[in-house]
């Protein structure tokens, strides 16, 4: 069973990182609606209303204090997606009719539109989220050569924002319950951290190097810097450490960059393969309603595929393009065992707070694998 710390605003069990702080789904969805809708409270009392009080039912709690101390606690308003609301209405989403013959069937919603607007929104948020002391977003960053301890620190914020681009981007997840939108996300992360690496590879033409979503690196070449820690030597050489797990590395760009770079895969389809490793199925512990829902969305996003492929290539194309494109996500998962397995080995060898805490939070996706 999963415990999460309790909420730093009202003392009620947390629901993991959100924002930047431990929160409940409660204060979350307050601060989230607070922000998007822009509201303005007023206060019940003195501006020093008790929050923390769990005896006190939540909707009788000042709402002024209670976005206060949200504030207080650490909640970060630049980091909500601001067009979550504007998801709900199916009816702006109707596609019309396409012109062409060669689709035999209807899309009759564009599921992955949604889901390509708030990508943007997306990279917007990183800017800010990864800001280190010193820099602004109006000045270009310099790309920085990351340590283990630097990625590290990366994928926990990086894992946090992500999941809030899901549930913003995918109305289906609304109704799941949590501990199913908690299979599948677990399931995800780690493959879409290593997809993303090669869609910005693509962008970049080239795979010298490991692309992190924040715009620093990995240095491929040179795996021994990203085994350095200067202020805390570490039980084998960085050296040592780059040859046992430079399989990692190898893997990820033999198996799933090099592919993407060799069919220059674009934005579009990689955000329709980031859906189907996303609504994945047959996973341990997931329900028959979840699986359900889930082969819909990845028939859904398919159906979308193919009509995008009608629309942009010919039609003696798109079939080979298609199979090309769904033959990197069984690539993409051996990639992700091999990381997963090195991790594992790295936690063993390197057993530090970050490394522990790093290893706890995605080693539970292996029995989802």
């Amino acid at each position: 069973m999963k415990f999460f710390k309790p909420c730093l605003v009202c003392n009620s069990p947390g629901n993991g990182l959100h924002f930047g702080i431990e929160a409940c789904r409660g204060c979350t969805s307050f601060f989230r609606r607070t922000v998007v809708q822009d509201k303005t409270y007023d206060c019940n009392g003195d501006e020093s209303c008790e929050i923390g009080n769990i005896h006190i039912a939540m909707s009788q709690k000042c709402r002024k204090c209670r976005f206060s101390k949200c504030l207080e606690a650490g909640m970060r308003s630049e980091a909500v997606q601001k067009h979550r609301d504007s998801y709900g209405s199916r009816k702006d989403l109707i596609v019309a009719p396409s012109s062409s013959n060669r689709l035999k069937f209807p899309v009759p919603y564009m599921l992955l539109e949604p889901v390509r607007n708030n990508y943007t929104h997306l990279e917007c948020v990183r800017q800010v989220v990864h800001l280190e002391e010193g820099e602004s977003v109006f000045l270009k960053k310099t790309p920085k050569r990351h340590t283990f301890k630097d990625t590290n620190k990366l994928m926990h914020k990086e894992f946090e924002i992500v999941t809030d681009w899901i549930l913003n981007s995918f109305q289906q997840l609304a109704d799941f319950p949590s501990d199913q939108k908690d299979i599948l996300l677990r399931h995800f992360y780690m493959q879409f951290f290593i997809l993303e690496g090669g869609f910005i590879a693509c962008k970049k033409g080239r795979n010298d190097v490991w692309f992190l979503p924040n715009g620093d690196y990995i240095d491929c070449q040179n795996l021994a810097t990203f085994y350095t820690d200067p202020n805390n030597p570490q039980p084998i050489a960085s050296e040592n450490s780059a040859m046992m797990f430079k399989g990692s590395c190898t893997g990820c760009r033999r198996m799933v960059t090099c592919p993407m770079l060799r069919e220059q895969i674009d934005q579009f389809e990689f955000l329709a393969l980031a859906a189907l490793l996303l609504f994945e199925t047959g996973l341990d512990g997931q329900s028959k309603e979840c699986a359900d829902i889930c082969r819909k969305v990845r028939s859904s996003v398919q159906r979308e595929l193919l009509q995008y492929y009608d629309s942009t290539r010919e039609s003696n194309e798109y079939p080979l393009r298609m199979g090309s494109l769904l033959s990197i996500l069984p690539s993409l998962q051996r990639a992700t065992y091999k990381m997963l397995d090195d991790m594992e080995l790295i936690h063993l060898l390197n057993n530090s707070p970050e490394g522990d805490s790093f290893y706890k939070l995605f080693s539970d996706q292996r029995c989802h694998l």
